[in-house]
């Protein structure tokens, strides 16, 4: 199904979109930051790095490899000072998992783009799903024996204080599902099926979660505008493979 204003937006609107996009997530972080940070170095540090953030993403979702994946490894390196810096050692790996699927997609990349220099996304097969959905089952039944086997060496990813989402939900089983959900999507990105972009929608709705109630607003704000994003991505992606699909049939 094509819907005009998405076609626009990813075709003839594409600049002025990324461009205004890319105020909106300049002024909503650098809002949550003036409101509610200390102004600390690490605080400036901390919003850069979501600036380089925004460049990332939004040069991901349009297929960009170098700059895509060459901001991502920056993104991600920032991440790793910051998690370093503040002492959350277990909070590194993701952002070190991160930088280096990044640097492997530069190349993997560059070997599969279009006549325009753009990545050429792929469908997933049966196998592929089936193969995903084991390895989140999978993740999320080890996650807790793993980070306990961390934790015993001071390295553990996520806390478990026994707080609860609404009372209800425990906010460990909120940051394990966030975790396993973003590692996944990051995954199915850097290897281009599509479908990364229903995972990255559904990681930023946890994750949205997880910094509210960790009061991590500079990154609530991010997670939000990356959502935006992610529709587009999710839209651009399946439209170039589409277009990808018809263009290899042969003419009759």
């Amino acid at each position: 199904m094509r819907i005009q204003l998405l076609d626009n937006i990813t075709g003839k609107w594409a600049i002025q979109w990324i461009v205004i996009w890319f105020i909106c997530g300049v002024i909503a972080l650098s809002a949550g930051f003036w409101l509610t940070t200390e102004h600390t170095t690490l605080d400036w540090f901390y919003l850069a790095v979501s600036f380089i953030g925004l460049i990332c993403v939004v040069s991901l979702s349009f297929r960009k490899n170098i700059m895509g994946n060459g901001f991502g490894m920056a993104a991600t390196a920032g991440e790793f000072v910051v998690q370093a810096t503040s002492g959350a050692v277990g909070l590194m790996l993701a952002p070190l998992f991160n930088f280096f699927s990044h640097l492997y997609g530069i190349f993997y990349w560059s070997k599969h783009t279009d006549a325009d220099g753009d990545m050429v996304p792929k469908s997933a097969s049966r196998w592929i799903w089936l193969l995903t959905i084991a390895f989140m089952v999978i993740g999320l039944a080890l996650f807790p024996t793993v980070n306990d086997l961390l934790a015993s060496y001071g390295y553990a990813v996520v806390e478990d204080d026994n707080s609860k989402f609404l009372g209800l939900i425990s906010f460990f089983w909120i940051n394990v599902i966030a975790f396993v959900l973003s590692i996944t999507a990051q995954a199915a990105m850097i290897l281009r099926y599509s479908f990364n972009w229903w995972l990255w929608i559904l990681s930023n709705f946890v994750w949205l979660t997880v910094n509210l109630m960790s009061g991590n607003y500079i990154f609530a704000i991010q997670t939000m505008v990356y959502q935006v994003n992610s529709f587009v991505g999710l839209y651009e992606w399946y439209r170039s493979e589409q277009d990808s699909v018809e263009l290899a049939k042969p003419i009759r």
